[in-house]
């Protein structure tokens, strides 16, 4: 197994499209969290969580990512989507794409996977009219997303029938990450259980660095450590570890009861963790909601998902200055978080909007963490109109803009401009009543407006 070359692949689409059917059928090695073990995936007959299983394809190790197709389940699906090289996407014969088809290609176009197989499966309860329909619209579907490697296959999981050409179509498609073994340890934790004997075990996919028995570990946000009791790898044994393995680690000296899906084990003091961070994002031009100053989003950092604000800003004169709403297909933003989490700066940020109903495209946008700084600093802009009340020889009395003297007292050298952009200084407060004496660039007209801003420092706390 150690001379094998890892690889993860997403299994994805809408809720009863046959995932699970075909996880079993492409399947040799089942995990702990492995083919809808959770109670109530059971009882309910769906995947409601992340399933992973494993089979061997010629020279790689396969780890499949059995993600949920349920619409209330589309953050189990971006948690997934961010460990993955590429992606099987299961569409039914019998029913074509549906929405949740849409957003999971969304979520795998803006983690930047560009390989993908789509299995056209149940074609035993389908005609191959139905299935060829199938098969075209979503051709077009895909050339419309951009993705680099693309193969097309017809399966029936019940039968068996095209299991082989999917493993065949798997291996045209397969591009592996390249691991990065000489940073620190890093590694997302999907789960956290007790075994008898042994104590805690967590397990999940090594995004980089190494991990040997005996090593001290530590879990982050929360700051607890442990050492290295032993690594599994689907029940097999080893020493050793390294980036792209799917590994179960035992840490016996931390209760898994603290532990959840989003925090990392990593080397010690490697990760930090915060409660607001600095992001650029692209939106998604399938969604067509406004984008505004304090929407509350789900917000996926890699592995870890919280719910979050926007707080879209952009740069004037070295300040970030708060805007009210979105335009363009570009924006950078404050995100803050309902609580601290642990962050990988190198993570893609998704965000979605998971109040509204599933029959809408919740995918808002995806991008990069600028940065994660002790203290971020925003400003609001704050405007104020005034009117020309004079024009005198060497300067124009401007009224409007003050209260009082003592206000435009403290006004004096602010620049202003006027309605049709001419630039001016404030010279000095006139009499009583706060009427200004300004300076500008070129002759105005009394007709004119002279608006003066000012930015205002601002604290963001979730909520407010």
């Amino acid at each position: 197994m150690d001379s094998l070359i890892p690889v993860h692949v997403g299994l994805l689409g809408h809720i009863d499209h046959g995932k699970t059917a075909l996880a079993r059928a492409l399947s040799e090695h089942i995990s702990t969290a492995g083919l809808d073990k959770h109670p109530q995936a059971q009882q309910r007959g769906i995947t409601i969580d992340l399933g992973f299983t494993m089979f061997v394809l010629e020279k790689y190790l396969v780890t499949l990512v059995d993600a949920p197709g349920h619409a209330d389940l589309i953050r189990s699906v971006v948690a997934g989507a961010n460990i993955i090289d590429s992606a099987i996407l299961a569409v039914a014969a019998d029913e074509g794409p549906k929405i949740q088809t849409g957003e999971h290609l969304v979520v795998l176009s803006s983690l930047g996977i560009d390989s993908l197989v789509v299995a056209i499966t149940k074609t035993d309860i389908a005609s191959d009219q139905q299935a060829a329909h199938v098969e075209t619209r979503m051709r077009k579907i895909i050339d419309d997303a951009g993705f680099k490697k693309v193969e097309f296959v017809r399966v029936s999981a019940e039968g068996g029938v095209g299991i082989d050409k999917l493993r065949e179509a798997l291996l045209r498609v397969l591009v592996p990450r390249v691991r990065d073994i000489d940073s620190p340890l890093l590694m997302p934790i999907d789960h956290a259980f007790p075994m008898k004997g042994h104590g805690t075990v967590v397990t999940g996919t090594i995004l980089h660095g190494k991990v040997t028995e005996g090593d001290m570990v530590e879990i982050a946000p929360l700051g607890l450590s442990s050492k290295v009791r032993s690594i599994q790898t689907f029940s097999q044994k080893r020493t050793k570890a390294s980036a792209g393995d799917r590994v179960g680690i035992n840490v016996p000296e931390v209760d898994h009861a603290f532990i959840t899906r989003g925090n990392y084990l990593c080397s010690p003091k490697t990760v930090s963790s915060s409660d607001c961070i600095l992001v650029h994002i692209t939106t998604n031009p399938i969604y067509r909601g406004r984008i505004t100053k304090n929407m509350v989003v789900s917000v996926a950092l890699g592995m870890p998902v919280s719910t979050g604000q926007i707080i879209p800003f952009q740069l004037e004169k070295d300040l970030r200055v708060v805007m009210n709403s979105v335009e363009g297909a570009e924006f950078d933003a404050a995100l803050v978080l309902r609580q601290s989490v642990a962050v990988d700066t190198y993570a893609k940020v998704l965000l979605l909007r998971t109040d509204l109903p599933p029959t809408q495209m919740r995918i808002v946008g995806s991008g990069t963490i600028i940065d994660v700084p002790e203290r971020i600093l925003l400003h609001q802009r704050k405007t104020r109109m005034g009117r020309v009340q004079r024009i005198r020889e060497g300067d124009i009395l401007v009224e409007g803009l003050a209260s009082s003297k003592k206000v435009a007292e403290l006004l004096v050298g602010s620049p202003v401009k006027t309605s049709s952009g001419v630039e001016g200084i404030i010279k000095a407060s006139f009499g009583t009543r706060g009427v200004l004496s300004v300076e500008f660039d070129a002759p105005i007209t009394e007709n004119d407006d002279v608006l003066y801003e000012r930015f205002v420092e601002e604290v963001y706390n979730f909520g407010s």
